[in-house]
């Protein structure tokens, strides 16, 4: 740019003094006078006036500053408490399994036996009986002649209205008592066939349809409507 400017000052200067010069050549008359062609040194960019032209100052290149960027304060935040975790808790270790070892075969054990006197009255109570009540030992020394030690177990029930000539007698027998037994079955009922002759035959005729039944140690007397009941019901338990 400075050798631009130069150029245009030094074509302005040689132009001002070839105007002077032309000037002064006026005053002298009737010669005539070539003006000297001058060679610019430099050519002319512009015939005309030079025009400055207007540039822009440059501003100076000044080092970029480099800003340093600030790392964000930290701001202390609080850390959340960390929860307490709660362990599983661990399974024991298994154990080795012992090795299968055979189980000793059970001995079948006895069941205990059944009281058969017991059973055969239970089902024979679940008839339809009239009121009855049972014998003691005594009773059964005294209405039937039996002694309670020639009998295992037995059960003896009589009605406890004066009206019903309904009665059994069921008993599990010692051996070699089962004839004493019989005989004082016997007794009691020819006893109740007296007592009943006279009074109330619809019940003399159940006296006298009564059923005596034995099977082993085992002995069934019984007077009564359910009668024939019964004797299935012994026979079942004792056959």
């Amino acid at each position: 740019m400075n050798r631009r400017f130069l150029a245009l000052a030094l074509a302005g200067t040689l132009t001002l003094s070839l105007l002077t010069a032309c000037g002064g050549g006026s005053d002298t008359p009737d010669t005539q006078t070539t003006p000297p062609t001058v060679e610019s040194a430099s050519p002319a960019p512009e015939s005309s006036a030079p025009v400055a032209e207007t540039t822009p100052a440059v501003p100076e290149s000044s080092a970029p500053v480099t800003e340093e960027s600030q790392a964000p304060e930290s701001t202390p935040s609080s850390k959340p408490s960390a929860a307490p975790t709660t362990k599983p808790t661990q399974k024991p270790a298994e154990s080795s399994k012992p090795s299968a070892t055979l189980a000793p075969t059970p001995t079948p054990e006895s069941k205990p036996e059944t009281d058969v006197v017991a059973s055969v009255w239970n089902d024979i109570s679940a008839l339809e009986l009239p009121s009855m009540t049972e014998l003691d030992d005594s009773l059964l020394s005294s209405l039937y002649g039996i002694d309670a030690a020639d009998l295992v177990s037995y059960e003896c029930y009589m009605p406890l209205m004066g009206v019903h000539a309904t009665e059994f007698f069921v008993a599990e027998v010692k051996d070699g008592k089962m004839d004493t037994v019989k005989a004082g079955i016997a007794k009691r009922q020819a006893d109740l066939d007296t007592q009943w002759s006279q009074y109330l035959p619809e019940q003399y005729e159940l006296v006298k349809n009564y059923k005596l039944v034995t099977n082993g140690n085992y002995v069934l007397f019984a007077i009564g409507e359910q009668a024939d009941q019964a004797v299935s019901i012994f026979n079942s338990y004792t056959k």
